[in-house]
């Protein structure tokens, strides 16, 4: 179950977007570790493809272009974009103006309020000295290639400097989160709701009872992360891992992704160009799906909101106006009647 939820979105402005908190607290307080679950499920690992780019670092599917995976790759040579397509072919190569050179590993993706999605790349491990930069840019809506301007932030962590392992968002929440890279736990990190030009600081969410190397939501809402040993499924950002997929295929690579439709994992052996494969994942249980015996949720971006029950029209004020109004006509009536007989008289 997912408790406290922070919705938020983006404000409209283009490159220059920012988060908008909309409603749900800015710090919640760090869950307690719990032990680890046995395995659940095993999987088997089907070979997907060796990409083109060299060293990719990070992988999420497109929302614009489902079967594309954006990457950007750890080793040197600018600040660019990666578009692969489902055999690891690049379809399309990005320069990201205004973003200094940098040997990034990681990205995420997240729609705004106005349901335009853009993609957050950053190098996590530069957070070790405090602070990070983390580079916006909107999703190319055709595969043409070419230069794309982005919008940059500053981020720095409340406790001191921290390795990360993840970059993930709630597609739900448009909630970004940062997830460190420790020997035997990990720490998660929200993004401020609000990103501006200064220094935005991080707030620790909770700190999660096993090491984390890789992760991201799928479309539902459940988190994927990629350990030293497993895979683990968390029914939301808060919850523990209810279910642990132990596969064949080789965790060793920096890359990891979850496919637009939830259903598998792209996981990266060792090595500058890796050998991708795919992990199924299971379906979600019934503690992660929503109970159909509950009442519809209200959308609260409906423009009007209807009482449960008829009450009096206008409320006490304006119920006490109609009425006022109902007895001057009759009392105006009497008199117009009053004067035509006297007129007759």
């Amino acid at each position: 179950m997912r408790t406290h939820p922070l919705r938020l979105r983006f404000a409209a402005g283009g490159a220059a977007a920012v988060l908008v908190v909309l409603t749900g607290p800015e710090a919640v307080a760090e869950a307690a570790p719990s032990p680890s679950p046995a395995v659940t499920t095993t999987a088997a690992a089907r070979t997907a493809f060796r990409p083109a780019v060299a060293a990719p670092a990070a992988m999420v599917a497109g929302v614009l272009h489902p079967d594309i995976w954006w990457t950007v790759a750890s080793g040197t040579g600018g600040a660019r974009l990666f578009a692969l397509d489902a055999k690891g072919r690049t379809r399309a190569t990005y320069t990201l103006s205004g973003a200094a050179a940098a040997r990034w590993d990681a990205i995420t993706i997240v729609k705004n309020g106005s349901g335009e999605s853009g993609l957050f790349v950053g190098d996590l491990s530069a957070g070790r000295a405090g602070s990070l930069l983390l580079h916006r840019v909107a999703e190319p809506k055709t595969l043409t290639g070419g230069t794309l301007p982005v919008k940059t932030f500053k981020l720095k962590y409340p406790d001191g400097g921290h390795r990360g392992a993840a970059l993930l968002a709630d597609p739900a929440e448009s909630r970004v989160y940062i997830i460190t890279r420790d020997a035997a736990a990990a720490a998660v990190f929200a993004l401020p709701g609000v990103l501006g030009p200064a220094n935005n600081a991080l707030t620790r969410l909770r700190t999660l009872p096993f090491p984390v190397r890789g992760g991201d939501f799928t479309r539902d809402g459940r988190v994927i992360l990629k350990t030293t040993t497993d895979v683990r499924i968390l029914g939301g950002i808060r919850d523990d891992a209810g279910q642990v997929v132990k596969t064949a295929a080789s965790l060793a690579g920096h890359a990891f992704g979850v496919s637009s439709d939830g259903r598998k994992v792209l996981v990266a052996g060792a090595g500058t160009r890796p050998v991708f494969r795919t992990v199924a994942l299971p379906a979600a249980n019934a503690a992660t799906e929503p109970d159909a015996s509950a009442s519809p949720a209200t959308d609260d971006t409906s423009p009007v909101s209807f009482p449960s029950k008829s009450g009096m029209p206008g409320g006490l004020i304006g119920t006490g106006a109609l009425v006022g109004l109902v007895v001057l006509g009759l009392l105006g009536g009497a008199f117009y009647l009053r004067g035509r007989r006297h007129g007759g008289a």
